[in-house]
């Protein structure tokens, strides 16, 4: 099998940050990004580091990225977010391990979850692995409009360098993105048939905030902790809150 690495990408509107995750990606043999029709320079800065940019309305993240996934033209996949970043490192070691032809199908990498410029290193924050680099042969993301996975058929191993998450800017910027993520696992929830009961949003917010801040000991992390911790379980909360909305509305999807 091929040591050949493409990487992926999907964009919206990430012109602020796709600058460095793209120049952490110049040791790959190939970068493709899926565009949702962004209104600012996303498509113009990433002309600058590939040739391979698609443009498509948004079909949820799953599907999305499985689309970015089917145009690749190697075998080996590194899924990676535009907020995401691959140190040096990280990029030797991926090397390393794909040189080796081991019956391995997909690796597990690490996150380091920034706030600001601090990283949160507890309330579950750290090591956050995620699947991110497999054989497309054995793999393939879960259709799921948020949350979505990778799934490999075979043996999957974990790497030790992490990716750099710029997750969390500030405040600001971190509440927008919360409002659309839960509105999108809101609709996902209500669209497989899940419904709750008017105490389900408040009780997830209370037992998101105990377990991530006290028993996973994210005050440790101090004032940036208390704020994470509080944004996670808020997302817990709206969720749930716009998914009890549906209901009350009797939407149709």
């Amino acid at each position: 099998m091929s040591s050949k690495v493409s990487a992926i990408i999907i964009t919206q509107n990430e012109a602020e940050s796709l600058q460095r995750c793209l120049e952490g990606l110049q040791w790959c043999d190939e970068i493709v990004i899926v565009d949702s029709e962004s209104r600012d320079e996303t498509v113009e800065l990433a002309r600058k580091y590939t040739d391979k940019i698609f443009i498509e309305a948004f079909k949820g993240f799953g599907p999305q990225k499985q689309s970015a996934v089917e145009k690749t033209s190697n075998e080996w996949v590194l899924s990676i977010d535009a907020d995401e970043e691959v140190t040096p490192l990280l990029a030797e070691e991926i090397a390393s391990v794909l040189e080796q032809k081991s019956p391995i199908k997909g690796f597990l990498i690490p996150r380091k979850n920034l706030y600001g410029s601090k990283w949160i290193r507890f309330g579950g924050q750290y090591p956050d692995y995620n699947l991110r680099l497999f054989s497309k042969s054995h793999g393939e993301f879960t259709r799921q409009m948020i949350h979505e996975r990778i799934i490999v058929s075979g043996e999957v191993a974990k790497l030790s360098h992490p990716l750099i998450h710029y997750a969390y800017k500030d405040l600001s910027t971190t509440m927008q993105k919360m409002n659309r993520y839960t509105n999108l696992a809101a609709e996902e929830k209500w669209r497989q048939g899940e419904r709750v009961t008017f105490p389900a949003p408040l009780l997830h917010l209370i037992t998101h905030f105990l377990k991530d801040y006290f028993l996973r000991f994210g005050f440790l992390d101090g004032h940036e902790g208390f704020i994470v911790t509080w944004i996670k379980s808020l997302s817990a909360y709206f969720k749930y809150a716009k998914l009890l909305e549906f209901q009350k509305m009797g939407r149709v999807d």
